[in-house]
């Protein structure tokens, strides 16, 4: 028969001891939770300072040039979103989004648009409600490459290296104007971050001759060679449509001083 009153008084002092102990955590116990609470909300408060970067960054990763405040709404629905296309195959016809009749008429106002490319340009516009969309795609190919060079004042075909002297140039003003970000400032740095990306995918070159290896995503030598196997759609042109406004944009920033 088991004693259980000796087995109380030998457990008595350790007993003593955690209730001793736990006295004297108590106020660090306490402290702790304040100090996790309050990470937590700090942590909370950075998530959500940081939902329209990472929203960019999607955008981003699917080439489309965005540089408009994005709403709550829409950066929710561009985080959660399984399919990104999808979602903006149907914000692209909301004015609200983009005004692309508003953005033909600002482009081809610009200085860095030639005599030539503006004719390109509004017909391309005009393909583009007309549903032809890879005549339409073509010519914004063919206006990007002419304003690249009037951007860069370099006539080669070398896109990587023309698009590697903007990209400089915009991490250098980067350094020195965008050090303190503004709502209005992200919105900069949003544009950056889409145009830039979209950039790096346009460029990647790749065989002809293995069409295994053609690009999922726009890719100017394919388009511009005619040997895009893919059928375009008006989001394609969309997304080429605002690579060449980022190009406008971050273009006329750097045109040297006459």
């Amino acid at each position: 028969m088991i004693d259980f009153n000796i087995w109380s008084e030998q457990f008595a002092g350790l007993n003593s001891f955690f209730n001793s102990f736990q006295e004297q955590i108590k106020p660090y116990a306490e402290a702790w939770k304040v100090m996790e609470q309050n990470l937590r909300n700090a942590l909370s408060d950075f998530v959500e300072k940081t939902k329209p970067i990472r929203a960019f960054y999607i955008l981003a990763e699917h080439q489309f040039t965005y540089w408009k405040p994005l709403t709550y709404d829409e950066i929710e629905k561009i985080i959660s979103s399984y399919d990104i296309d999808k979602y903006l195959s149907e914000r692209i016809a909301d004015a609200k989004f983009i005004d692309y009749d508003a953005l033909c008429e600002e482009m081809v106002s610009s200085e860095l648009l030639s005599a030539t490319n503006k004719f390109i340009l509004q017909q391309a516009f005009k393909a583009v409600e007309t549903g032809l969309y890879d005549l339409a795609l073509v010519g914004v190919v063919i206006v990007f490459d002419g304003v690249l060079s009037e951007a860069t004042c370099d006539t080669s075909t070398n896109l990587s290296k023309r698009i590697a002297d903007i990209k400089k140039r915009v991490e250098n003003m980067l350094d020195e104007e965008w050090e303190c970000l503004e709502e209005s400032e992200i919105t900069m740095f949003g544009m950056y971050i889409t145009w830039t990306q979209t950039m790096e995918g346009l460029q990647v070159s790749s065989a002809f001759d293995m069409p295994e290896t053609e690009p999922k995503g726009l890719n100017r030598h394919w388009i511009a060679h005619g040997r895009k196997t893919t059928i375009a759609t008006k989001l394609d042109c969309c997304k080429m449509i605002n690579a060449l406004y980022g190009l406008f944009y971050f273009g006329n920033t750097i045109l040297p001083v006459t």
